[in-house]
């Protein structure tokens, strides 16, 4: 790679000299910021704080549903807001933590039609089913209280069309995952890279239902997306 960048050392030498100062590539480091705002926003709030602020950014800002319960309450939770968006088709993320919680099987009591992601399927047999799905459920990795973002780190099982192509995505949280804004969001990754993880494929930051304003400034919903969106926080988890 270095062996195709032409010029390099003198265009930055021109920089440095312009700068008043010697060429130095090695031993770089990033000064301090003087001020932090990013990280005050939020800053003393605690994770009940937090969760109430989302939960009411969901309502007034993204006009979606969000409410919070207990995990042995999340069975009938999911099925009230299934029934309540007139599900047929139900399309289930193939992520083991929902697996854990019992999400499919519980569901499949109660509707006819729920469908689980499967990595074992042809992409486009799962894609189809998304398609058709009227509810898609998936896990959120974090939620943004600030801007009531939804954090989905991508994975084969996942399937990122779960929650991009059905009507209404209903997204699972956790409350201990509910963070300020994104540069808290932000430092997970990084920690990441600089602990030589390995990082998801995709990032999805999702704030409510589809929409756009950038035709003569009237907005429309569900133009390239869902609908609907719902916010469960799981209190205790």
């Amino acid at each position: 790679m270095q062996a195709k960048i032409h010029n390099r050392d003198s265009f930055l030498g021109s920089l440095a000299a312009k700068l008043g100062r010697e060429l130095n590539t090695q031993g770089v480091v990033r000064p301090p910021l003087p001020h932090n705002p990013h990280h005050d926003v939020m800053a003393g709030f605690s994770q009940q704080q937090l969760t109430d602020a989302l939960l009411e950014f969901t309502k007034t800002n993204l006009n979606s549903l969000g409410v919070s319960c207990t995990k042995a309450e999340l069975h009938e939770t999911l099925i009230s807001i299934c029934t309540g968006f007139r599900a047929g088709k139900i399309v289930v993320s193939g992520d083991n933590r929902l697996a854990e919680l019992g999400v499919a099987n519980s569901l499949k009591l109660q509707f006819d039609d729920v469908y689980i992601w499967d990595v074992d399927q042809h992409n486009v047999v799962n894609i189809k089913q998304a398609e058709q799905a009227k509810v898609g459920i998936v896990f959120a990795d974090q939620a943004l209280a600030e801007s009531g973002t939804m954090v989905l780190h991508s994975a084969a099982s996942h399937g990122r069309s779960v929650s991009l192509l059905p009507e209404t995505s209903v997204f699972l949280i956790p409350q201990s995952q509910i963070v300020p804004r994104i540069t808290q969001a932000a430092k997970v990754l990084h920690d990441k890279a600089q602990a030589g993880e390995r990082l998801p494929s995709c990032v999805n930051f999702i704030s409510g239902p589809s929409s756009t304003a950038d035709i003569e400034l009237i907005k429309v919903v569900g133009v390239h997306g869902p609908i609907h969106a719902a916010y469960v926080v799981i209190a205790d988890m």
